[in-house]
């Protein structure tokens, strides 16, 4: 199994995961978070602003980032 596979795993144990931060998502792929964010935002990703103003947490839909991912092991 990949690393990615394993840390993809780990990622859903438990119950369904819903957002996923870029942070997390940035350790996962082993990539810096802006080229992350830029490969989202490519890929026609939009975030989701959980909160209001400046302490509002930025997420992803953790299923549009699993069919990007998806998408990008194939092409690769």
């Amino acid at each position: 199994m990949s690393g990615l596979a394993v840390q993809e795993k780990q990622a859903t144990d438990g119950p369904e995961r819903l957002t996923i931060s870029l942070k997390t998502l940035a350790q996962m792929l082993d990539a810096h978070r802006s080229s992350v964010r830029r490969w989202l935002q490519q890929a026609g990703i939009r975030p989701v602003v959980l909160g209001r103003g400046r302490n509002g947490a930025i997420r992803y839909r953790w299923r549009e980032v699993q069919e990007w991912i998806a998408s990008r092991q194939l092409a690769d």
